[in-house]
């Protein structure tokens, strides 16, 4: 195996004398981290850039404004993070990911009730969002070929002078603004290929409209999602036999779900949620009570008895959108666009990270399938970029139809640019089977959760054997009669309940002035 830095492990199938080229990567979120992971596979220089300047340590920064509330990363996604960063995990636990054994990862408590999944008797890791992406950007600034700029606002893309016509122009560069700089004052980085990893809020449509190439057709899902975080420290001999736990909702009756997520140095990182506006409240009393209002009373119960570390945060995400670039009948070489500036999922189902994974790999996947040998300059082949945006469109279609088919479970919410998918409803009503049947049945228990992990595709909920398990549940008549009543066993939630209410923040008192209520 050749290695560079430590870490790392190039691409088997590539010879490390065939990197030629620059490329620049806007956004550092996990978007962009795993992509300029992938890009030092193939390019002699890879910038990272990104309007944040970066903390020296695990901790919010205020380019991921959700970072406050809870992200999940499915099995897939640290799967493929291993493979791009091998030993990572170990890193984690060496800066404080909480060591767990012997428990369910994440325990589901579906509509119908607590799924019955099997604990994992080896060791694995649970730690946050923080410490996830602080651990990635370290080792890529530990390599000699990457660099990353801080502060640093990409305005828009260079073309190294007008097109001979519209919608013919090739992208050479990004037009940049240096934080702190004279008002108005831009530069130009050189690049032979630009990723546009900046999230939700990327400029990529207004810059292909401006240079001739047309308008980016959108979907977009107006959920009225809302939700808030709290950190807390977790009780001492805290009898669960999970590490995380979610609670859904139950449409269209009780739009309220929640979620305790174990992280680093025996933490939980707890947040609730709601559909079509209905938000939970960030006060003390109204959080609460919005976990007690849950379907099931687990959350409350491990919140209650836990002792607070932070504020109470919200967030309302309004509007989830799915951009079709690859539908452009032309498209600028030197330009490809991934992640959340493609996709931007509905946050509760805790896809992004891992979807940004899958992505990564497929630029991967696409360079390698579309580089010539190595000449110097420009590497890729005419039709590279087009290629990229098609493959990544199938990249996410399935988890976007995932979600917005749940999504659309809820009344009032809107989806906008397209037309619900034929055969969503006859689908809804075949998965609500195979949950209400799952709740007392491990084998359809474990594929349900190896969807939800996108360590499956949603085909495999539709075979003869989930079938058979369906029919003979309902024939014994076992459809929604759950094997236990609540995410915590009887015993479990029994010892907890004896235990008394926690302070209501860290040290006594009230949450700081400025903080407590905010949505941020």
């Amino acid at each position: 195996m050749t290695r560079t830095t430590p870490g790392f492990r190039r691409d088997p199938r590539r010879a490390p004398s065939s990197a030629r080229g620059t490329a620049v990567v806007i956004g550092s979120g996990m978007g962009g981290l795993l992509a300029a992971r992938v890009l030092l596979d193939h390019f002699d220089r890879v910038t990272l850039l990104d309007r944040d300047r970066f903390p020296e340590s695990p901790t919010h920064r205020s380019g991921v404004p959700q970072s406050h509330h809870a992200h999940g990363l499915l099995l897939r996604g640290r799967e493929i993070i291993e493979e791009l960063f091998p030993g990572i995990e170990e890193d984690l636990r060496a800066a404080g990911a909480t060591v767990e054994r012997d428990r369910v990862p994440f325990q589901v408590v579906s509509p119908f009730g607590p799924l019955p999944l099997t604990p994992i008797n080896d060791e694995f890791g649970v730690y946050s969002r923080f410490l996830l992406e602080w651990q990635v950007r370290e080792r890529l600034v530990a390599h000699s070929r990457l660099r990353l700029l801080g502060g640093t606002e990409v305005v828009g893309l260079d073309t190294g002078g007008p097109a001979a016509r519209p919608g013919s122009a090739r992208v050479t560069g990004v037009r940049v603004r240096h934080r702190g700089a004279d008002i108005g004052a831009t530069s130009v980085l050189a690049a032979d290929l630009v990723v546009d990893a900046s999230g939700r809020r990327s400029k990529a449509p207004d810059w292909l409209r401006e240079l001739g190439y047309g308008e980016v057709a959108e979907e977009t899902i107006t959920s009225g999602i809302g939700y808030a975080s709290r950190f807390y420290a977790k009780p001492d001999g805290f009898p669960g036999d999970w590490s995380g736990i979610v609670v859904n909702g139950r449409a269209p009756d009780n739009p309220r779900s929640g979620l305790v997520l174990g992280i680093e140095k025996d933490q939980w990182h707890v947040t609730l949620g709601g559909f079509a506006g209905a938000a939970p409240p960030t006060d003390e009393a109204g959080f609460l009570q919005w976990a007690r209002d849950l379907p099931d009373p687990t959350v409350y119960e491990c919140i209650r008895i836990a002792r607070p570390l932070t504020p109470i945060r919200g967030h309302r995400t309004l509007t989830n959108r799915l951009r079709h670039f690859e539908r452009l009948t032309r498209w600028p070489p030197g330009f490809v666009v991934t992640a959340d500036a493609v996709c931007a999922f509905n946050p509760i189902y805790g896809q992004g990270m891992t979807v940004a994974a899958t992505d990564a790999l497929v630029l991967g996947e696409c360079l390698r399938d579309h580089t010539d040998p190595p000449r110097g300059g420009v590497r890729t082949r005419p039709g590279f970029e087009r290629e990229f945006q098609r493959r990544l469109a199938k990249n996410v279609a399935t988890a976007w139809m995932v979600a917005s088919s749940e999504d659309l479970r809820w009344p009032g919410i809107a989806l906008h640019g397209a037309r619900p998918r034929r055969g969503g409803k006859a689908a809804r009503r075949w998965i609500d089977l195979v949950l209400r049947a799952a709740v007392a049945d491990p084998y359809l228990s474990e594929r349900y959760f190896n969807l939800i992990m996108m360590m499956a595709s949603p085909a495999t909920m539709f075979g003869p054997r989930v079938l058979a398990h369906v029919a003979r549940a309902a024939i014994t008549g076992g459809l929604g009669v759950p094997s236990r009543e609540f995410g915590l066993t009887d015993a479990s939630l029994a010892t907890v309940r004896a235990l008394p209410d926690a302070h209501p923040v860290a040290g006594g008192g009230s949450a700081a002035p400025g903080h407590q209520g905010a949505v941020t």
